[in-house]
C-alpha cells in the first residue's frame, strides 16, 4: 500500500477506532458479563461482534443511497453526526466509560442489545461510517477494511476480557476512554467545520 493510500486509510480507521472505542466497550462487556460462565460469554461475544459488524457494514454500503432516498444531504448528516459524537465525547470524558444504554440483569440476548447496538453500532458509529464512506469506491473499501480490523480486535478483546482486565486494570482502561473522549469531541467539531465549508 502506497503512502497516499496508507494516509487515506488511517483517516478512516482512526476516527472509527476512537468512536467505536474497543477499550470502553471492553469495560462495559466485563461489567455486563462478569457473573456468567465462559460458554455463555462466548455466545454473547459472537452475537455482539456479528450483529454489530453487519449493522455498520450495511450502513457503509447503502447509507449514502438511503440518505438520497430520504432527501438528506451529507452536510446535514455531518452536523447531526457531529452533535451525536460531541455528546458521546463529553460523556466519555466525564464518566471514563462509554455512554451507558442498559443495566440490570444479564439476558440471553444481551449480545444483540445492548452490546451489538447501541454499544458497538450506535448512532455515532452509524453516522460516522456513512460520512467516511461517502466519496467513491476507495472510501467504501477503506471503511469496510477498517471495520473488519476493528471487529477482529473487539472479538479478541471480548474473548480474552478477563486477562486484559487483570493486566491493564479498570483505572487504566477508564483513563484511555477519557482520552478517546477528547478525540471524539475534536472529530465532532471537525465535522461541523466540514459542513460549514461545504455550505459556504
Amino acid at each position: 500500500m502506497s503512502v497516499g493510500f496508507t494516509v487515506e486509510f488511517l483517516k478512516i480507521f482512526i476516527p472509527l477506532f476512537v468512536v467505536i472505542d474497543p477499550f470502553g466497550a471492553l469495560v462495559i462487556f466485563i461489567s455486563l458479563t462478569s457473573s456468567i460462565d465462559d460458554h455463555a460469554r462466548a455466545a454473547i461475544t459472537k452475537d455482539a461482534v456479528t450483529y454489530g459488524y453487519i449493522i455498520l457494514l450495511l450502513f457503509t454500503v447503502v447509507g449514502e443511497y438511503l440518505l438520497s432516498l430520504l432527501g438528506i444531504s451529507i452536510q446535514a448528516l455531518e452536523i447531526a453526526g457531529g452533535t451525536i459524537l460531541l455528546i458521546m465525547g463529553i460523556q466519555m470524558v466525564r464518566e471514563g466509560d462509554r455512554p451507558k444504554s442498559a443495566g440490570g440483569s444479564v439476558e440471553k440476548d444481551i449480545g444483540i442489545v445492548p452490546l451489538a447496538t447501541p454499544l458497538l453500532a450506535g448512532p455515532g458509529a452509524i453516522s460516522l461510517v456513512i460520512i467516511l464512506s461517502n466519496g467513491g469506491l476507495y472510501p467504501i473499501l477503506f471503511t469496510v477494511i477498517s471495520l473488519s480490523i476493528l471487529f477482529v480486535i473487539i472479538y479478541l478483546s471480548f474473548t480474552f476480557a478477563n486477562r486484559i482486565f487483570m493486566v491493564m486494570g479498570e483505572r487504566n482502561l477508564k483513563a484511555l476512554t477519557r482520552i478517546f473522549g477528547i478525540l471524539v469531541a475534536a472529530f465532532a467539531v471537525q465535522y461541523y467545520i466540514y459542513a460549514v465549508q461545504a455550505i459556504a
